[in-house]
């Protein structure tokens, strides 16, 4: 069997450890060599015997892209891009952040995941939009965004997870997929892959690159799906941790919401019966809101954070259909508390990425 001269674990017995899906990011770490071709290498917190490319060497650490299975083999494929890593000093605060996501010690990754947590995607942007492109683009990125009436119905999950296939968040990996469709499969795919943001914008930017010129805004767009893309698609650590802007409409007013979820790992998935959920969102009588929630079993506390005096006594007004809204979903609230938006930097440090080791699920 060929293999990429690139990687540095060539393969291990597919039998001994799920490795995923195909494109996967994992960590390796070499423990020990035999000879020139065979190893001990410590993967996902196993340790597996593997035929090792002679370039590597006991203690090297690094990312590698879950490749085909082939009689029972599967291919890691060491990730080929690599900077000095001089240039990210590796007790820097940058050089966790790319491990943590497991992501290559590039600059230009470490731009992205940064820049996502600072980008805003409600009115302002929108506005800074008009009169830049076509409404027939200004449009297709409305419609991208989920309506504030659907998401208040049972199939609310749903709208969130088609809005964000409406971004694009999953078009490199329906790209590598379509390519064993049958024809006709891979027609109605492509269709499917043009009505998504991300393929508006990569047209716009092609037709005014031809046009010789280009529009930042519209690159930092790309950059956004981009890191958004990176946020819920990686990430290594035994905790699940992943962050959401998800732009609402609300009939003509666009509404960012950020979205924080940590958990623990239940294979290639996240516990949702205990996990922590912070929202953050701007709303027009009470401004900016939070609600800070700790999932265990069936048990959920709630730290509702605002800055409005009026806070306390809204909650109260609403908490017994909140009580029954959850008890309905297998919840029961055992605890809610209201405190100030602004003190609570823990809760605005979580939603720009800087989570806590750990999640206290006890509140």
């Amino acid at each position: 069997m060929e293999v990429n001269p690139l990687s540095a674990v060539q393969s291990i017995e597919k039998q001994k450890l799920e490795v995923g899906q195909p494109g996967e990011h994992i960590l390796v770490e070499v423990l020990q060599k035999d000879g020139e071709d065979y190893g001990i290498i410590r993967v996902k917190g196993q340790v597996l015997r593997a035929i090792l490319e002679t370039s590597a060497e006991v203690g090297d650490k690094f990312w590698v892209n879950v490749g085909d299975v082939e009689d029972g083999v599967c291919l890691l494929l060491r990730e080929p891009y690599q900077e000095n890593p001089q240039d990210i000093p590796v007790n820097s605060q940058e050089f966790m952040e790319l491990m943590e996501r497991g992501m290559p010690l590039r600059q230009d990754f470490v731009n992205l995941i940064r820049n996502f947590t600072t980008f805003t995607s409600g009115v302002p942007f929108l506005d800074n939009l008009q009169g830049l492109f076509s409404q027939e683009f200004l449009d297709t990125i409305k419609k991208s965004f989920p309506q504030w009436e659907t998401l208040l119905e049972d199939n609310g999950t749903e709208q969130i997870i088609n809005c964000l296939r409406k971004l694009g968040i999953d078009y490199e990996q329906r790209l590598w997929q379509m390519l064993k469709l049958d024809p006709r499969a891979k027609e109605l795919e492509k269709r499917g892959l043009k009505s998504t943001l991300k393929y508006a914008i990569l047209k716009e930017i092609n037709d005014q690159m031809e046009e010789g010129h280009s529009e930042k805004s519209l690159t930092d767009l790309l950059d956004t799906i981009t890191g958004q893309q990176l946020w819920l698609k990686t990430g290594t650590l035994n905790n699940g941790y992943v962050l959401l802007h998800l732009p609402i409409m609300n009939q003509e007013q666009c509404i960012p919401v950020k979205i924080g979820i940590e958990s623990a790992r239940k294979g290639s998935k996240m516990d949702e019966n205990h996990c922590r959920i912070a929202i953050q969102m701007e709303t027009e009588t009470l401004g900016l809101i939070g609600v800070d929630a700790y999932f265990s079993q069936d048990s959920l506390t709630l730290d509702v954070l605002g800055s409005d005096p009026e806070l306390p006594e809204l909650v109260e007004e609403v908490l017994p259909e909140t009580k029954a809204q959850f008890a309905k979903l297998g919840f029961q609230i055992s605890k809610v508390d209201t405190e100030d938006l602004e003190q609570n930097l823990e809760f605005k440090d979580f939603l720009l990425g800087q989570r806590r080791r750990g999640v206290d699920v006890e509140g």
